[in-house]
């Protein structure tokens, strides 16, 4: 009896005790789970919340791929978000990717109306100098220029053709690049006056290339060697008028036509016109000779002047010998070719109004005049 009881007993008490740790057990489940979900939420809301703290921890911790994705993510909440900007910029630029960290000041700006972003996006185009596009694939590398149809790209695939076509000395060919629509998009998208385009870069901005130059009135292209950007050995520049070109081949340093060179001005139904002679800082300087001939090269004029660092000098002892040889044929009744009696006629009228003008005498005595005060001579492109 006392055993049946005591038997019953402590059955009864090993049920207690099961019950209470089924208790506990479930409490402890409850916290765990309770635990779990506040992480989990936390972990969440951290995710979706705060997009700026995460890419600001991973700046410090030069996780830069994180870093542009989360100020992204926070673009995408406010597109008008400055510190998101600046925060990608710093990314790329800890990368050493300043073309990209420019595109994006650039595009900053223009979403934002910004000044400090201003500020920073003209500072990092005076460092940077002139674009550079390398590579022959017409697609580059670059996280800010997406997989479209993009600037850079635009450039890269007119500036290939120029390039092509421009070794190849196929002048008339370039005449459908220069002055297309493609090429009139490239200018007007321009950051700069110029973007130079180097399949194999021996260094930035080093090695043969081609770019496209905006000047007044215009643009045209180049062909030919670049040292850091410039345009320096021997190189070719080159003009469509829409009648036909003009180009400058010769020599080149300080970014300017510096040696002998030639200019060449061609017409497509026409003649055409080459003075070879020295430059200096791109205006023809000291004895040029020039050579006219007709588009089957039948008919060819040669003649010669001299420049002053892009100011004509009179040929005066020519012109005053032949006036003088006319005035003395005149004098004994001799016939005189109309030719040089139009040169005699013109430089007698130049010496009564005093008015300052060179003649170029071709070799069948038909010429040519430039008026000092309003022609400054000089190479394409520095006129």
């Amino acid at each position: 009896m006392d055993n049946a009881t005591m038997t019953g007993e402590t059955v009864k008490k090993g049920t207690n005790g099961n019950a209470y740790l089924k208790i506990i057990g479930i409490f402890a489940a409850l916290i765990l789970v309770t635990v779990g979900a506040a992480f989990l939420i936390t972990g969440f809301t951290r995710r979706i919340g705060s997009p700026m703290k995460r890419g600001e921890e991973a700046m410090a911790e030069k996780n830069y791929t994180l870093a542009v994705a989360s100020y992204r993510e926070a673009l995408q909440q406010d597109p008008k978000n400055v510190k998101a900007y600046e925060g990608i910029v710093a990314a790329y630029e800890a990368q050493g990717d300043n073309d990209a960290a420019l595109h994006m000041l650039e595009k900053g700006y223009e979403n934002t109306g910004d000044a400090s972003l201003e500020t920073r996006m003209n500072t990092l185009r005076d460092s940077i100098g002139p674009v550079v596009l390398s590579g022959g694939s017409g697609t580059l590398q670059n996280p800010e220029l997406g997989v479209g149809e993009t600037v850079r790209q635009r450039q890269v695939e007119l500036l290939e053709k120029a390039y092509d076509l421009l070794s190849k000395q196929d002048y008339d060919g370039m005449c459908s690049v220069d002055g297309s629509s493609e090429a009139d998009q490239v200018i007007a998208e321009l950051k700069g006056d110029h973007v130079i385009y180097i399949p194999e870069e021996g260094s930035h901005g080093t090695g043969t290339g081609c770019g496209v130059y905006q000047v007044s009135g215009g643009y045209f292209f180049y062909y030919g060697d670049f040292v850091d950007g410039e345009r320096v050995g021997h190189g070719v520049s080159y003009w469509y008028n829409g009648s036909g070109y003009e180009t400058y081949e010769g020599e080149w340093k300080d970014d300017m036509p510096n040696g002998n060179g030639t200019e060449t001005l061609a017409y497509t139904f026409g003649e055409t016109t080459t003075r070879t002679g020295t430059f200096k800082d791109g205006a023809e300087d000291g004895h040029f000779t020039i050579r006219i001939e007709d588009s089957n090269a039948n008919s060819v004029r040669t003649g010669e002047y001299d420049v002053n660092y892009g100011r004509p000098v009179e040929a005066t002892d020519e012109l005053e010998q032949i006036y003088q040889e006319v005035e003395d044929d005149l004098a004994a009744g001799n016939t005189v070719d109309y030719k040089r009696q139009d040169i005699h006629d013109q430089y007698e009228y130049m010496q009564m109004y005093n008015d300052e003008i060179i003649y170029v005498i071709y070799d069948d005595y038909q010429y040519e005049s430039y008026y000092r005060y309003s022609d400054m001579l000089g190479a394409l492109g520095y006129r």
